[in-house]
């Protein structure tokens, strides 16, 4: 256990903590304290008006600091710094730091957190944002003014609240750490954009409005009248905001468009089970909804109306619930990787390999995708049973026999009965929603969402 610090002289304490220390005594020659958590802690000290710092300078988490200006707490406070040993959503190799207390409001004298930044990030490191939340059930804000230091591999930002620190970058917020939840159209969703990826977060400055009708009519409605939408990998419904976009035509023909927002790393049948109880949880008497599916998206609408109901995994299961198919008329899917996608997991693949054994779960859409036999599309595939649901695929070829993401063999890996369909059009992977419109491929989905 660290070393337990008793007090930090003002702006000029710095604090080495080796991680293989057990205990200490205090600087004032007092008795061993002992420090148990359930994360590491890293370094310790009280900090009273006068303002102080805590430093890292040794170990793996050399780079740390916290700077408390003069006048931030009016009495001596103890500060704690911890490392998220056991994160349930962030790979280890991404360090996720706990710095306590965190329920006071330092906003009108900010404080000053450094971060270290894993060595994943570079080169190339300067496109990084540190994103910061108050504990595990809140939302994750973002630090726009973060600064970069190639020199010591660091990240700093001023905060004015203390919580959980993370240097992380849009897409792998996106991918990881986003929200699991059913956006309502009539809240608009506060976004921020990273270095070329937009992201939803608590204190984002960019208000969106995602999908057509509301939420509450969603679950009061039948499915005439509703349409879930799903993104793909890396994806979030702020993807589906274009002019031409399948979402933009979707309300000519159904009066509630709500999209989902999901962490795609944790692969299919965690986001269609999620889908499953949130839909349970919520739908009311004669409900009903469409569901178009882009990419994994697709694979997800799948499984839930295929595997969901009987998963033991799932978070609300129980014996004798039912499939979705009878409250499921459509399910059209764009782009969707029937037999896997592995072109789509190759972003991914330098995070895959340095994961260790225990933490494989935290990607397994790179497993579902790996078009490797006996994955989870191939066991969906040789498993089918027609069911009541419309199944219709839409699958692209730029001329190589595939999306430029997903194979054409893929998409049709799964074959359909006639009144189901499968439909080719000449546009790539993420076109086949974004210009829904000027292909041709918003009206042949209103046709088919109109089908009985």
């Amino acid at each position: 256990m660290p070393y337990r610090v008793s007090h930090v002289i003002s702006y000029c304490a710095i604090i080495a903590l080796p991680l293989w220390s057990s205990c200490s005594s205090d600087s004032d020659g007092g008795e061993v304290v002992p420090i148990a958590s359930p994360d590491l802690l890293v370094v310790e000290g009280p900090i009273g008006p006068s303002g102080g710092s805590l430093v890292v300078t040794t170990g793996d988490d050399a780079g740390f600091s916290l700077v408390i200006p003069p006048g931030a707490v009016t009495l001596q406070t103890e500060f704690q710094v911890y490392r998220d040993v056991d994160n349930d959503a962030v790979p280890s190799i991404f360090p996720v730091y706990r710095v306590e207390p965190s329920s006071i409001d330092f906003s009108s004298t900010p404080l000053t957190v450094t971060v270290p930044v894993s060595d994943e990030f570079l080169p190339g490191a300067a496109a990084l944002t540190l994103f910061t939340r108050a504990d595990a059930d809140s939302r994750w804000q973002v630090k726009v003014n973060t600064q970069f230091n190639a020199g010591t591999h660091t990240a700093t930002a001023q905060v004015g609240r203390l919580g959980e620190f993370l240097v992380w970058q849009g897409s792998l917020h996106r991918l990881f750490t986003q929200e699991l939840e059913i956006y309502d159209p009539t809240v608009p969703v506060a976004t921020e954009f990273l270095n070329g990826t937009s992201v939803a977060v608590e204190n984002g400055t960019i208000l969106r409005t995602i999908g057509h009708g509301s939420l509450a009519s969603f679950w009061n409605s039948s499915a005439s009248n509703n349409v879930i939408v799903l993104h793909g990998v890396f994806g979030s419904p702020l993807d589906f905001l274009g002019a031409e976009d399948i979402v933009a035509n979707l309300g000519v023909v159904r009066s509630n468009v709500v999209l989902m927002s999901f962490p795609s790393a944790r692969g299919v049948a965690y986001a269609a089970n999620e889908l499953y109880d949130l839909i349970a949880e919520n739908k009311r008497p004669g409900f009903g909804c469409a569901i178009v599916g882009h990419s994994v998206g697709a694979l997800i609408g799948r499984y839930l109306l295929e595997k969901s109901a009987d998963d033991p995994a799932r978070r609300g299961f129980q014996n004798g619930n039912t499939a979705l198919e009878g409250v499921v008329d459509h399910l059209i899917m764009l782009g969707v990787p029937n037999a896997g996608a592995q072109a789509a997991t190759l972003p991914f693949a330098t995070i895959s390999e340095k994961l260790p054994e225990s933490e494989r779960w935290m990607l397994q859409v790179g497993e579902d995708l790996s078009e490797q036999p006996g994955t989870l599309p191939f066991v969906m595939n040789s498993t089918y049973i027609d069911n009541e649901t419309r199944y219709h695929i839409i699958y692209g070829d730029i001329g190589d026999g595939s999306d430029g993401v997903v194979t054409t063999a893929s998409a049709l890996a799964l074959p359909l009965t006639t009144p189901e369909s499968t439909t080719l059009f000449t546009v790539g992977h993420d076109d086949l929603h974004r210009r829904a419109t000027s292909f041709g491929i918003a009206v042949w989905v209103g046709t088919l969402l109109q089908s009985n």
